[in-house]
């Protein structure tokens, strides 16, 4: 597992997505893009449908790449609204890929 993580937020997830759903999407588009390999697949467990505010879910999530390939990443979701702030969109981080 490599030990940097990689961060960003949820775009384009409407308020009603699970959260597990949309760090499921952003890592597949974020590796897919930034670390120009493919992903087939994102599998997560525990499977998070929503965090409370200022709470972070912990989940362990199996990537398949599209070349058979596949390596496992600690990811988190974190839940931005606390404090003062409202309406943030939660926060996702993973372990980036190891290198191919």
């Amino acid at each position: 597992m490599a030990g940097a993580a990689l961060a960003c937020a949820a775009t384009g997830c409407g308020g009603s997505t699970d959260a597990y759903v949309s760090l499921q999407n952003a890592m597949k588009s974020h590796i897919t893009t930034a670390d120009h390999r493919p992903v087939g697949s994102v599998s997560r467990t525990p499977h998070v449908h929503d965090t409370t505010r200022g709470a972070t879910a912990h989940l362990s999530c199996l990537v398949v790449f599209t070349d058979g390939t596949s390596y496992t990443a600690a990811a988190t979701i974190h839940n931005q609204n606390d404090g003062g702030r409202h309406n943030m969109p939660d926060s996702y981080s993973w372990d980036s890929p190891p290198p191919h």
